[in-house]
């Protein structure tokens, strides 16, 4: 990880909103980092930071001792944050001067990412969305033409990505973009594996040895990767128990532990919202920059259970669906997010003027600023009655839709 200058710890002792705490500190200008209160003292002061936030749940005061011992401006918080105390606890007591920015977030990165790859080549996985997008336009800047963009269609694409993301990549970017179709490989492997942290295991492990292939045939020793900030907060546990971690991200949690690259990874500080500010300051077209959100696993964290062709492509085609409603009628934009998810249950219903015995589909559609925590949307009844007339028209194996109302937390955004 890159230091960034004048960082504000915060040092989580079980408190559940740390990350819209840390998320706030940012937004008044001082670079904030999240750590579980098992760190290590040296991992802490590796990041030379100019203050501590202690934020406590009740722990025993004898438990913060060791972090105020280290020398450092540090500050309890319990209970509601006073947000104007902890700004002039940053400023005043810590030395910070709020001058941390996005607009010098560019040129920082750039530098960093020349210091890093020297006269190597970098291989990126590029997945079309927002996060890829804004690390292949900065690896681009940096190191120019020793980049070489992967594309790898997995199996688990939404309908007509993998010609969309080509088409709008090549139409954007002067770049070297390769194109590998190993659908079979990822499917074969994701055969009747129901446990969603064995199936982002095998998607990540898969994602670097595609990687490791093509990297092989242009001698790239450095993977690039879209990782984000919330990315890493949800693979750790935050709090100091190896329960509290979320998920396993297949781009953090999810890389197997021989990995032979070296990882150049330019986002992992930021948030989603100033992913996109990053993004449109590149000079990135809407198309990519305004993208729904969508996981690095795809449709595999969106199929619930055991993975099998036939209901894969019941999901990518209620997806479809759900999108091209949801554009028709000018909700798209409105929305952080809106898809489809496979339930693997099994409900009785009628088709065609017959008993049918088929599969369910959930919506979900939130709002976030940062990924942190989400909104539920509350669509148009109309929409959520076309999306789902036509659904379980239009789409064999269907004959029930339901809606997901659940916030995050206490849920996740995807339901895997």
């Amino acid at each position: 990880m890159k230091l960034t200058p004048e960082t504000i710890i915060l040092v989580n002792f079980g408190c559940k909103d740390i990350q819209k705490l840390a998320r706030a500190i940012r937004d008044r200008g001082y670079y904030t980092m999240v750590m579980p209160y098992s760190t290590p003292a040296e991992r802490i002061l590796a990041e030379k930071p100019s203050g501590l936030i202690l934020c406590h749940d009740g722990k025993p005061l004898a438990d913060l001792a060791p972090f105020k011992a280290l020398g450092l401006p540090a500050t309890v918080v319990a209970g509601a944050p006073d947000m104007e105390a902890l700004i002039a606890f940053c400023a005043k007591d810590c030395g910070c001067h709020g001058s941390w920015k996005l607009e010098n977030f560019i040129d920082e990165a750039v530098e960093d990412i020349r210091k890093q790859v020297g006269d190597q080549r970098v291989v990126l996985g590029l997945s079309g969305g927002v996060d890829s997008s804004v690390v292949a336009a900065l690896i681009h800047r940096a190191i120019g033409d020793r980049l070489t963009c992967v594309f790898v269609n997995h199996g688990l694409l939404r309908k007509n990505e993998p010609e969309m993301v080509q088409e709008v990549f090549q139409r954007n970017f002067k770049m070297n973009l390769k194109y590998i179709d190993a659908s079979d490989r990822f499917l074969d492997k994701l055969a009747g594996v129901d446990d969603p942290e064995r199936k982002r295991k095998i998607i990540g492990k898969e994602f670097i040895d595609v990687f490791a292939e093509a990297a092989r045939e242009i001698n790239a020793p450095f993977l690039g990767q879209g990782t984000i900030y919330p990315d890493i907060l949800e693979s750790i546990p935050l709090d100091g128990n190896p329960a509290g971690m979320i998920k396993s991200h297949h781009n953090v949690g999810g890389l197997p532990p021989d990995i032979k690259f070296k990882l150049v990874e330019p986002l992992e500080r930021l948030f989603k919202d100033e992913v996109r500010k990053v993004g449109r300051m590149l000079g990135l077209p809407s198309e990519m920059i305004d993208r729904h959100p969508f996981p690095g696993p795809s449709l595999g964290v969106r199929h619930l259970g055991a993975i099998a062709r036939n209901t894969l492509a019941m999901l990518r085609e209620a997806d479809a669906i759900v999108t091209e409603e949801l554009i028709k009628s000018g909700w798209y934009h409105k929305t952080w997010q809106t898809f489809a998810i496979f339930v693997p249950v099994r409900s009785t219903g009628i088709k065609n003027g017959h008993r049918s015995y088929d599969h369910v589909i959930a919506i979900r559609s939130i709002n976030s600023v940062d990924a942190v925590t989400a909104e539920v949307v509350r669509l148009p009844w109309e929409l959520l009655e076309t999306m789902s007339a036509r659904i379980t028209k239009e789409v064999e194996g269907i004959n029930r839709v339901v809606y997901d109302i659940t916030a995050k937390p206490p849920a996740t955004i995807e339901w895997e």
